[in-house]
């Protein structure tokens, strides 16, 4: 009986020491973790533990905040409000609860907190205290509220560019019925004043129509991008040789080319180049490549050429001006965009963006940058079929 009893009494000294090793490694265990805010309050809210996360999360050291209410965590609004009581009342309630907010360290600064709050019960049930575990996710709330702030930002600039496109649409439709009209009766006017000899007169009035073309220019163009953001621009394709279209339009081109004091050559291989195309859209870009390249390349020579690159037709325009910033080769082709640092000179910045939508409504691409030699370039390629 006697070796009995000292046995039982050697299990339970065993099973208490290793309970008090189980503790004591559980509390290392505890106060070692660095990411989260973990310890104990006491049932009326007071900070009981401490550990090594609370202190670099809270900034309170343990003899600062042992003792010390909750409260001092929450701000002043919170407080005011009575929310440190309340979460505390639906834990006692619950068994458990959950929070986010922003919470207070002891410098005054805030940080955005995920926090859950435990109650905790002795073996016959009745409210001990509660454990709080806080994680600081302020990186993830700021990083939240700047995804919220760019989206915001995002919805107003698309917004912004909708009533744009609109009232572009809706101005170049209510202009070109009216500039219709005046180069009707510019043209009407054109015979009796030739006839008059009036050579004063025949000057304005050729100014007036030369006006009132690029007026009505700009204003097609502006329909143009109206078309292309509501994705209405059509294309009507038919199989033609490329060269006498191109032909065309630079025998149009000679009286712009003049009065930019620019010499246009055209330089085409002599075999067709036939494809099937919009051959007024393709004029078009043409157009603009020339109308760019007197602009930026005024005084100087520009050259214009057509080849064939396998199933390829290849279009390049090259002028002599300032060529183009590395930085801007990209950008010049956006809606409303110019190229930087070669002085000012006019126009909507709209000629290149229709003319990378035509193109790549094709099936083809456009490209440009700075020749070597000096000038800029754009090469487009269109494909046959």
């Amino acid at each position: 009986m006697i070796f009995r009893a000292q046995a039982t009494r050697g299990q339970t000294a065993g099973r208490a020491s290793s309970l008090k090793q189980s503790d004591e490694r559980f509390r290392v265990l505890v106060e070692s973790i660095r990411d989260y805010a973990v310890f104990m309050l006491d049932r009326d809210g007071r900070v009981q533990t401490w550990n090594t996360g609370a202190a670099l999360i809270k900034g309170y050291q343990r003899q600062e905040i042992v003792g010390k209410s909750i409260d001092l965590f929450y701000t002043q609004v919170d407080r005011e409000s009575g929310r440190p009581a309340m979460l505390l009342a639906r834990a006692a309630n619950e068994g458990r609860v959950e929070d986010e907010g922003w919470r207070v360290r002891k410098d005054g600064t805030r940080f955005w907190a995920d926090v859950v709050i435990t109650a905790l019960r002795d073996e016959a049930g009745a409210l001990i205290g509660f454990s709080k575990v806080t994680r600081d996710l302020t990186q993830r709330q700021l990083a939240e509220e700047e995804r919220r702030r760019l989206d915001a930002e995002r919805v107003r600039a698309e917004e912004a560019l909708r009533i744009r496109d609109e009232f572009l649409s809706v101005a170049s439709h209510e202009l070109k019925t009216p500039l219709t009209a005046l180069q009707i009766e510019l043209y009407g006017m054109k015979a009796p004043i030739e006839k008059s000899g009036d050579e004063r007169l025949q000057r304005k009035l050729g100014r007036a129509a030369r006006s009132a073309d690029r007026l009505s220019r700009l204003t097609e163009m502006l329909l143009d991008v109206s078309r292309i953001a509501t994705g209405r621009l059509e294309l009507t394709r038919e199989p033609f040789d490329l060269r006498p279209a191109i032909e065309q339009v630079v025998e149009t081109m000679q009286g712009t080319a003049a009065q930019a004091n620019c010499d246009l050559s055209f330089q085409s291989s002599a075999e067709p180049i036939i494809g099937t195309w919009d051959r007024l859209r393709v004029e078009q870009v043409v157009m603009n490549l020339l109308v760019n390249a007197f602009k930026y390349g005024a005084g100087q020579p520009v050259a214009l050429s057509l080849s064939r690159d396998g199933n390829d037709a290849i279009i390049e325009v090259r002028d002599h001006g300032p060529g183009i910033p590395s930085g801007d080769v990209d950008r010049i082709f956006e809606r409303f965009e110019r190229a930087t640092g070669i002085g000012n000179q006019g126009g909507l910045g709209l000629g290149l963006y229709v003319s990378r939508e035509i193109v790549q409504a094709h099936g083809g691409s456009i490209a440009g940058g700075s020749h070597p030699d000096g000038g800029a370039y754009f090469t487009v390629r269109l494909p046959l079929t």
